[in-house]
């Protein structure tokens, strides 16, 4: 009986040497780190670019938790920490597991006790107005990073193909049957964000409905949403069901879901965000055809003479918006590759959300580089190597207009 005693104790210890093994690492164990909080439609580029930043020459650990923009802004403008024993996320090197993909889940860490873990750079996925139009505190700055698309989706069964934004006014207004907006009557299946969420306030704002007034069931993250459009209810009933989405959230699933056309009020037309139902090029919301887009919103805090508290924020920052390469990291790139159109690509521009679209000349254009990168990609664009463009400039490799 002792020896059998004797056995048990042994297999506890082991079991508890195992499960504390197997316990995330304090976060501040982490070296090299920029803790970021975001919009949760971000997370496809946190993680990639985490990746290629964790295995750089110049290493650099991003560890990030993902929020409403709106909290973002509460946080950030706040001067919050993250709360101690608060699970954050990391990406592996390719050292630590050479397999791991970006469409895997990350790693873990946690914040210890004691006053938290401060944030080092905040992205908002849409107009902070929307939130709360307080300009930031002196010592934080907003710069406009890429430009993240929204959009209405349905189930793979379903037989619509495109959505006006009257007929979006009707049914996410909560008229119900008496808005005879078919097939979209029943707000049970309608599969909707939470009025914290980009998704949900740009897509409110390109229907012209307040955010607190939309209609569904509301979803704490895009992942949910995919999975309620592609659940039993939805197949049940897949002409009634509708959901909001970032179109890079779309774009890695296609072939489980559809992404409307969309008419905006005073349009003729309904138009998908790319030139096709099957491109990636984002030719229609790069030139202003479509409607539902909105910057992503970097918060990054600041020193008195509006340097980066933390070099490794502005390295970030540099790397998102195109303004800088590392030998082993182009930042560019991978933006495109996750579904975002950056700013340089742009042909039009707005200030507020949902607001009139005015035409934009980026002063380093990137369209051609661009096209090139989307998913079966191409360009028009004579390829380049140096100074071989005439009037224009050779950029990217290729030849744009100036």
């Amino acid at each position: 009986m002792m020896r059998g005693n004797m056995l048990l104790a042994g297999l506890l210890v082991m079991s508890a040497r195992t499960a504390a093994a197997a316990d995330p690492p304090l976060c501040t164990t982490l070296s090299d780190r920029l803790v970021i909080f975001s919009g949760d439609t971000q997370e496809p580029l946190l993680k990639a670019m985490g990746r290629k930043l964790r295995d750089s020459a110049t290493p650099m650990t991003v560890i990030y938790q993902t929020g409403g923009t709106c909290t973002v802004q509460e946080y950030m403008y706040g001067h919050k920490n993250i709360p101690q024993k608060t699970v954050l996320s990391y990406m592996p090197s390719t050292a630590e597991n050479k397999d791991w993909k970006t469409s895997d889940p990350p790693l873990q860490c946690t914040v210890p006790d004691g006053i938290g873990m401060p944030i080092d750079l905040g992205i908002g996925a849409t107009y902070l107005s929307s939130c709360d139009a307080s300009p930031p505190p002196s010592d934080m700055q907003l710069v406009e990073g890429p430009i993240q698309g929204y959009g209405f989706a349905v189930p793979k069964g379903s037989s619509q193909r495109a959505i006006t934004a009257e007929e979006g006014y009707f049914a996410f207004g909560g008229f119900g049957a008496q808005g005879n907006a078919l097939p979209w009557i029943d707000d049970q299946f309608f599969y909707i964000r939470k009025t914290t969420k980009s998704t949900l306030l740009t897509l409110a704002a390109a229907l012209g409905i307040p955010a607190p007034r939309m209609k569904g069931t509301q979803y704490e993250k895009s992942s949910e949403v995919l999975a309620a459009l592609t659940g039993p209810a939805a197949a049940a009933g897949p002409d009634k069901a509708i959901g909001l989405l970032g179109t890079e959230i779309y774009d890695a699933n296609r072939s489980k879901v559809t992404l409307l056309a969309f008419q905006a009020a005073k349009q003729h037309y309904a138009y998908y965000p790319d030139s096709t139902a099957t491109s990636f090029d984002k030719r229609n919301l790069r030139d202003g055809h479509y409607f539902p887009w909105a910057p992503t919103i970097y918060i990054e805090p600041i020193n008195a003479v509006g340097g980066p508290l933390l070099p490794r924020e502005r390295v970030f920052l540099d790397l998102v918006m195109g303004r800088t390469t590392l030998p082993d990291v182009d930042g560019l790139a991978v933006v495109i590759d996750k579904g975002l159109v950056p700013e340089c690509a742009m042909k039009v521009t707005r200030s507020t959300e949902g607001g009139d679209l005015s035409l934009y000349e980026d002063p380093e254009p990137c369209g051609c580089y661009y096209e090139s990168k989307v998913p079966n990609g191409a360009t028009s664009c004579t390829a380049c190597t140096g100074e071989t463009c005439g009037s224009g400039k050779c950029r990217h490799g290729y030849c744009e207009a100036r």
